[in-house]
């Protein structure tokens, strides 16, 4: 089983390849409209200053969509993400470069997002993005005080996660997330 993701953080290398949507580079009729509370430069400062050099720990939670039944979280896992930076690009389009750090892999991938404003609260948003090797996922997580929920779609699997932000410790480097026995050792989609 394929271990499910923060989307919009984990992805495999091709992500690196991807550009913003709506940046001049980008074709004819993808012009994206604004959405949500337009935000404060203070609120977007303090937003990229949350998730530069942040550590997101928490759990995630999988489902399985079938016809017919309702969705069911599986059990709670751990998730350690590291987020070197986020910088605005345009609009509301934003890169959040993350540190995948699995198996014996670590590389910083940007991965092009939305981020969309509910007042004072971010809201990273992906809609419909195929990610080359694992399928098309969506995704909503927002952030509020220093915490951080969401949940993320594929074509038949979906889930939640949430935790807080945090720093490492200067003098201590970002660990691999432990793999459970019997894991994939794939990334999470």
């Amino acid at each position: 089983m394929r271990k499910p993701a923060l989307i919009l953080l984990l992805a495999c290398g091709a992500l690196a390849g991807l550009r913003a949507p709506g940046r001049a580079d980008e074709p004819a009729g993808k012009v994206s409209t604004p959405v949500g509370k337009t935000p404060t430069p203070e609120q977007e400062r303090a937003f990229a200053e949350l998730l530069t050099g942040a550590v997101l720990e928490g759990t995630w939670q999988m489902t399985h969509f079938a016809p017919d039944q309702e969705p069911v979280l599986g059990e709670p896992r751990s998730e350690r993400y590291t987020i070197e930076k986020a910088e605005k690009t345009l609009d509301e389009h934003w890169i959040i470069t993350a540190r995948v750090q699995y198996a014996d892999k670590d590389v910083a991938l940007p991965v092009p997002v939305r981020v969309i404003w509910a007042d004072d609260t971010p809201v990273i948003t992906l809609d419909s993005m195929n990610l080359p090797m694992l399928g098309t996922y969506s995704a909503r997580v927002m952030f509020h005080k220093g915490f951080y929920s969401g949940v993320w779609y594929g074509a038949t699997y979906g889930g939640t996660m949430s935790g807080r932000v945090t720093r490492p410790p200067a003098d201590k480097p970002t660990q691999a997330p432990e793999r459970q026995p019997g894991e994939n050792p794939t990334p999470k989609p």
